[in-house]
C-alpha cells in the first residue's frame, strides 16, 4: 500500500506522463506551498512547473486559472499556463518556470540599489494590476464574483476578529491584544472611507516575489487578488521583513517609489500592525489534521515586543 507521500509522487508521474505526455529528466517537489502540492519538472524541451491542487483547494486552482492569463495580458511578469485540468481527484496546472528564489530567501545578500530596484519593479506591477477591472466590492473575488465587503472597513474588521478568536483559542497572547487595534482603526476611518476597491497582487511579499541575481524576475502562485487599499500589501512585506528580523529599509524604499504621504505612511503603519496580530493568532494555532502545532517561543516573544512597538507608534 502507498503511503501520502508516494501516492502524491505517483499522481504528479501520472499527470505528466498520461495526461500531458511528458517523461520527466528531473522531478522534485517544492518545500513551500499550501495549497497546491508544487513541483519542478525538467524534460528534454525544457523547464516546468506543476501544480497539482485538491479538491479542498478547487478555487485556488479556479483562481490561478481566471488571473494568469487576465496578469500576464497586462505585462505583469507571471508564469504562462501551458495546461489545466483535472486528473482523477485533483486538478492540476502545468506552467512555465521562472527562475529564482523568493525574495525573502536573498533578502539578507541584497544590497541597498537592489533593493530599491526591485521595489521600481513591483510598484510598476502593482499599477499593471489595478487596471484590472474593479469588482466594486471589497475583499476577494472568485471565478469573475465581487468581493464579500461593501466597504473596506469591512475586510478590515473580518481580518481582526478573526485573528481575536484565533488569539483567545490558542492561549499564547493575552486575549484583550486585539482592542487596541480596534481603536486605532477608529482614528483612520476617514481614510479608509476613501479607499477604492483597487485590484491589487496582496501577496507579493517576501515570498512569490521571485529574485534572480538582484532583480525581480517575476511573481508568483497567484490564486486569487485582492481589492481595496494597495498598501495592505506594503504592511504584510513590513511585518513579514520583522518577524524575520530583517530590516525594513525595502518597505521604506516602497513608500518612497509611491510618494506616499503623512497618512498613508500611518495606515501601512496599521496594516503592519494587523497583521503582527494575524501572525500571533496563527501561534499555537492546530493545523487541520491536528497533529501539528505550530508555536514557537522565540517567535512569539519577537511578535509580542514588535507588537508594542507598533502601538507606542501609532498612539503619537
Amino acid at each position: 500500500m502507498l503511503n501520502g507521500l508516494d501516492r502524491e509522487k505517483e499522481t504528479a508521474m501520472g499527470i505528466l506522463q498520461y495526461e500531458l505526455g511528458m517523461t520527466p529528466i528531473e522531478m522534485r517537489r517544492f518545500t513551500n506551498g499550501y495549497c497546491h502540492r508544487v513541483y519542478y519538472v525538467k524534460t528534454a524541451s525544457g523547464e516546468f512547473v506543476l501544480r497539482v491542487t485538491g479538491e479542498e483547494n478547487k478555487e485556488y486552482y479556479l483562481g490561478s486559472v481566471e488571473w494568469l492569463p487576465k496578469l500576464g495580458a497586462l505585462g505583469v511578469p507571471v508564469p504562462r499556463i501551458l495546461k489545466h485540468g483535472a486528473y482523477r481527484e485533483d486538478f492540476y496546472t502545468l506552467i512555465s518556470f521562472l527562475p529564482g528564489k523568493d525574495l525573502g530567501e536573498v533578502y539578507h545578500t541584497l544590497t541597498g540599489e537592489e533593493k530599491r530596484g526591485i521595489v521600481r519593479e513591483l510598484t510598476i506591477i502593482q499599477r499593471k494590476a489595478a487596471a484590472l477591472p474593479s469588482m466594486e466590492r471589497y475583499g476577494y473575488p472568485h471565478a469573475g464574483h465581487g468581493g464579500s465587503f461593501a466597504a473596506w472597513t469591512g475586510y478590515l474588521e473580518s481580518s481582526v476578529a478573526r485573528s481575536c478568536e484565533r488569539i483567545r483559542q490558542n492561549g499564547v497572547f493575552r486575549d484583550d491584544v486585539c482592542d487596541a487595534v480596534t481603536g486605532i482603526m477608529r482614528t483612520l476611518e476617514d481614510y479608509f472611507a476613501s479607499v477604492k476597491p483597487t485590484p491589487f497582487l496582496d501577496d507579493s511579499t517576501t515570498k512569490n516575489v521571485l529574485i534572480h541575481e538582484g532583480k525581480l524576475s517575476g511573481i508568483v502562485d497567484v490564486d486569487e487578488m485582492c481589492c481595496g487599499d494597495p498598501l495592505l500589501v506594503v504592511g504584510l512585506t513590513n511585518m513579514a521583513l520583522l518577524s524575520m528580523g530583517a530590516d525594513n529599509d525595502y518597505t521604506g524604499f516602497w513608500l518612497d517609489e509611491m510618494n506616499a504621504g503623512e497618512t498613508q505612511r500611518k495606515a501601512v503603519t496599521f496594516y503592519t500592525l494587523l497583521f503582527c496580530v494575524d501572525f500571533m493568532g496563527e501561534q499555537g494555532m492546530r493545523f487541520v489534521n491536528g497533529a501539528a502545532v505550530s508555536h514557537d517561543e522565540k517567535k512569539a516573544a519577537l511578535l509580542n515586543a514588535r507588537y508594542h512597538e507598533l502601538i507606542q507608534k501609532l498612539s503619537f
